[in-house]
């Protein structure tokens, strides 16, 4: 059995960057294209620029669209928007998801108690932690130095809990992986804006003309494999059949003698 889920991240409604709305409706379309569904959509934080109820209201009008299900967590842009605030916890299939709000930007003492509390309670649960800031150093300078106040509170939980597969955030508006031993830590990239990937600290902040993407993380038994999705006219596809019917043939022909979760 496989579990999906597509990550979005940074949406930032009514932010600076002009068509924010339109490439959230983009990726919607693109999600909403999949012959297979995810289980979930998850947006890891920054859906609005200014929390206002305009830009919240947009937001959720234009994830309305989405086939799948949705759920977000807050990001620092979000304080304020009341129906994303606080702590919990979410089944889909057979993971966990726990939902962390760090839009202080700030993991305390007692955020590390109740997550301590919540992965205590089901220690066999294949489980999923979800925060907006990335709780590592990413090498970006200026990204890090506006990133999770108390990183390492976080990590010191988490790895007392050898059933969380992965770590997944946002905010740095770039994929990023690193890892705390097993355990794998995801970056999703933004629907709004990409952050040029630079770790010289000399170098001024910069934005690059990446394309918008959102990420696709699909759990098995044997762990979760993520990819990245773009948005838009990158995402067009054009069949390999027409070209190379032989080779669609073959590889069709060792697909039906071999044993795949995705099947």
């Amino acid at each position: 059995m496989v579990t999906v889920i597509a990550q979005l991240s940074d949406v930032h409604i009514g932010g600076p960057n002009a068509g924010s709305g339109e490439r959230l409706s983009a990726a919607v379309d693109e999600i909403n294209r999949m012959t297979r569904q995810p289980d979930l959509v998850l947006l890891t934080g920054d859906v609005t620029h200014s929390a206002s109820a305009a830009e919240w209201a947009e937001c959720k009008h234009r994830l309305a669209a989405l086939t799948a299900p949705w759920t977000a967590i807050p990001g620092n842009h979000d304080r304020g928007i009341v129906e994303l605030a606080g702590h919990r916890t979410l089944d889909v299939g057979p993971l966990r998801l726990v939902l962390l709000d760090t839009s202080s930007d700030e993991f305390t003492a007692e955020d590390a108690t109740w997550l301590d509390d919540a992965l205590a309670a089901e220690p066999d649960r294949p489980t999923i932690v979800a925060v907006h800031q990335p709780p590592f150093e990413t090498g970006i300078w200026w990204m890090d130095c506006i990133g999770l106040r108390g990183a390492d509170r976080l990590e010191t939980v988490v790895r007392r809990h050898g059933q969380v597969v992965k770590v997944l955030s946002g905010h740095v508006h770039r994929a990023i992986q690193s890892n705390w031993g097993a355990c794998s830590l995801w970056v999703g990239p933004s629907t709004s804006v990409t952050i040029a990937v630079d770790l010289d600290p000399a170098h001024p902040p910069a934005q690059s003309a990446e394309p918008a993407m959102f990420s696709l993380h699909a759990y098995t038994t044997a762990g979760v494999v993520s990819h990245l999705v773009p948005i838009g006219a990158e995402a067009h596809r054009s069949l390999l059949g027409a070209d190379e019917p032989q080779f669609v043939e073959w590889v069709r022909g060792l697909q039906a003698r071999r044993h795949s979760d995705f099947s």
